[in-house]
């Protein structure tokens, strides 16, 4: 293998394209086929091997890949906080992911799209290429894929010549329906008493204003575990609100989950803790504040111009008294 081919650190695929070294080849940028386009420090490539969470780490590169989001350098720190907060996906999930990756590959409805299962397993967030089989199968099977000349391909051939059906673009425009008719908004936020005042006077009455339900998961009694019900609610939520002042890892995750899932994120912050903003979020815009008066106003205003007013009335806050 010459010098500008090597194994991907991450996914461990063979024969990857080097784009540059830097610092003596400490830094090393990478083109994957799988991955994508990232740079890493040598020294922290030993903290990905010993990992189980790669095929994870694969996933997430690929997706902020194909998004156009910039990827920070991968170094030690940046890898354990990222692989501490990565979102484990159930299988419907991944399906999910991967009818939305094989849309973003395509251009006009009707479009073969070519997918090499050994270089697009982390469209899905699969372990390997068996794993992603199964979802490419499962899709087909629920009328959503289809392979192009399927008398002339079957699974196991090193790549897959497809496209989404008429169905499978329905079902994209039902889920994206169906997300648009939401009227809850999930807030997440550090749960510091010092801030419930900010959750009272500033957050909840600029999602009132817009015409959403805002939802907090320490406003209600309830049974179920607390990550279970966060999951839930996330879900049922046409976005989310992170406001990451005091920086708590939990709303990193769930504003995480939601984005994964394809529910838009408002990310605000109060000015004198900006520095701190984890790196990884840093290039999504935040509404920044001082006051209580001053986010309630940027924040609806921020709501109205990004998702847009719902057309019903807000339902009374279950902790509203």
């Amino acid at each position: 293998m010459n010098d500008t081919r090597k194994r991907c650190p991450v996914c461990k695929l063979d024969g990857q394209e080097i784009l540059a070294r830097q610092d003596d080849g400490d830094k090393v940028t990478y083109k994957c086929h799988r991955c994508g386009q990232f740079t890493i420090s040598r020294t922290v490539e030993t903290v990905i091997g010993r990992s189980a969470k790669s095929a994870r780490l694969s996933g997430w590169l690929r997706e902020r890949t194909m998004a156009g989001i910039e990827i920070p350098m991968l170094t030690k720190t940046f890898i354990e906080e990222v692989l501490r907060t990565l979102p484990d996906y159930k299988p419907l999930e991944k399906q999910q992911k991967l009818l939305r990756a094989i849309e973003g590959l395509t251009e006009y409805p009707g479009q073969e799209v070519i997918l090499i299962p050994e270089h697009e397993t982390a469209l899905a967030w699969a372990e390997n290429e068996k794993e992603f089989e199964f979802y490419v199968k499962s899709l087909m099977d629920r009328g959503f894929l289809a392979f192009i000349n399927p008398e002339e391909r079957a699974f196991g051939d090193p790549l897959y010549s497809l496209y989404i059906t008429s169905h499978g673009w329905e079902y994209l425009e039902t889920v994206q329906s169906n997300q648009l008719g939401k009227s809850q908004a999930f807030v997440a936020m550090s749960f510091d008493a010092a801030l419930r005042s900010v959750y009272d006077n500033a957050i909840a009455p600029a999602i009132e204003a817009a015409g959403y339900r805002p939802y907090r998961v320490d406003a209600t009694a309830h049974l179920e575990r607390i990550d279970v019900k966060i999951i839930a609610e996330i879900r049922q939520s046409r976005f989310l609100v992170a406001d990451v002042t005091q920086q708590k890892a939990g709303v990193y995750y769930e504003a995480g989950f939601a984005h994964g899932s394809g529910i838009p994120v408002i990310w605000c912050v109060r000015k004198d803790d900006l520095h701190n903003v984890h790196f990884d979020t840093r290039q999504y815009n935040h509404v920044l504040w001082d006051t209580e008066k001053e986010l309630r106003e940027q924040l609806e205003n921020f709501i109205l111009a990004t998702i847009g007013a719902h057309t019903t009335q807000p339902a009374h806050r279950p902790d509203a008294g």
